[in-house]
This record gives C-alpha cells, sequence and structure tokens, in this order.
C-alpha cells in the first residue's frame, strides 16, 4: 500500500470546493449586483429628496438587494444540495482510501463495505485549500490533505500526477491502435461521485431552492 487516506464528506467540504470553482462567477455576480444595488438606492434616495417616490424604486432596490444575498449565499446552497445528493446515494459518512499502484480500495467503515476501483482511469486532480479531487473515469471523489494515515499530502500529489501523465499516454496510444476509432467505457463505479455535466445547472437548482425557502408560505 503507498497511501492511505481517511475522510468524511460535509457540508463545509463542499462550501471550500464550490467557492473555488465558482469564484469567477461569484466575483462577476456580486460585482453586477453590487452595482445594481447601488443604482437604486442612488435612484430611490433621489425620488425621496425630490418628493416624487414610485412604487417600483422600492421593488429595484428590494430585487437588486435579494439577488446580491442570493449570490453571496450560492456556495452554501449548493453545498447543501450536494449535501442530499450524496446522502440519498449513500455516499456520506467517514471513509478510509487505500491506495496501491493499481487500485484504490475504498472502506466504509462503520458500513462494512468497501469497493475496488482500478486506477488506469484516473484522469486528473484537483487541489483545494483542504481537499484533493480525483477525476476517475468521468467520476470524482474526495481525499483530506490532513487526512493521511500512511503518507502526506505533497507526495500523494507528486505521485497522482505522475500516475494521471501514465494514464493519459496508455489512453492516447490505445486510441491509435484503434483501427475504427472507438474505445470500449469502462464500468461505473457506484461509489464515486458524478461530475456536474454544466456548473450552471446546480446554480440554478440552487437559485431555485433559495427561492423555495425564502416563499413566507412554504414550511420552515
Amino acid at each position: 500500500m503507498l497511501f492511505r487516506n481517511r475522510v468524511e464528506y460535509t457540508k463545509r467540504m463542499f462550501i471550500e470546493i464550490y467557492r473555488f470553482e465558482l469564484k469567477k462567477i461569484l466575483l462577476v455576480l456580486r460585482i453586477l449586483t453590487g452595482l445594481g444595488t447601488t443604482a437604486a438606492l442612488v435612484l430611490l434616495i433621489r425620488n425621496v429628496v425630490s418628493g416624487f417616490v414610485r412604487p417600483g424604486d422600492c421593488l429595484n432596490l428590494f430585487l437588486s438587494a435579494a439577488l446580491l444575498l442570493m449570490s453571496l449565499g450560492l456556495p452554501n446552497f449548493m453545498a447543501r444540495s450536494q449535501m442530499k445528493k450524496c446522502k440519498k446515494g449513500g455516499l456520506l459518512g467517514e471513509r478510509v482510501l487505500r491506495f496501491t499502484d493499481r487500485v484504490l480500495t475504498m472502506t466504509y467503515e462503520k458500513e462494512g463495505r468497501s469497493v475496488d476501483i482500478p486506477l488506469d482511469s484516473l484522469v486528473g486532480i484537483n487541489e483545494f485549500e483542504n481537499y484533493f479531487r480525483l477525476k476517475i473515469g468521468g467520476k470524482s471523489t474526495f481525499l483530506a490533505k490532513n487526512g493521511f494515515e500512511l503518507g502526506d499530502a505533497a507526495s500523494f500529489l507528486a505521485w497522482a500526477k505522475e500516475k494521471i501523465e501514465e494514464n493519459l499516454k496508455a489512453m492516447e496510444e490505445a486510441e491509435e491502435e484503434d483501427e475504427d476509432g472507438t474505445y470500449l467505457e469502462g464500468e461505473e463505479v457506484p461509489a464515486l461521485e458524478e461530475q456536474p455535466e454544466d456548473e450552471s445547472d446546480e446554480i440554478e437548482e440552487a437559485q431555485e431552492e433559495m427561492k423555495e425557502n425564502s416563499d413566507p408560505d412554504s414550511d420552515m
């Protein structure tokens, strides 16, 4: 065994991930909504001073402020949505990841179940402040940087990058040898999380959830 890592999926972890991945989008949203809120506030003050306040002035300020709050809370709502998906898929709880050169064994100790995942489909790694995300065959799993019980974060990152380069090279060679240009898909691994095809879909889901939560007729 080369590495052993213990990690637990938490809302805090997903907030960190989404804040990093949506950094540019959130910056643009906050700038636009901030400008909109400021403009609406200035217009309202001007109309109050002139003695002519229209109902739409207050509505514009309210909507601009609401959009600003939504942009600030977006990572939190997306993290909560992801936690619900993980709970539904039985992916929450502490897990131990054991790495050999060819296989990742993922064990859910409380449930007493484990799964072996071939590492020949490891094609990517993302580094966050406190976590790594491995991309394996179109799906992903996370490791905690401070969760290594064998090895450490720096040596794991170096090993993973070397493994990924080796796998990508092998895939390129296999495609060149394939006369008809097709290749077989590997079996799906149920222990890994689906990669979202489009982050905008998750943003829309989070915004819808925020609207529902803000509805005064909805359950608390």
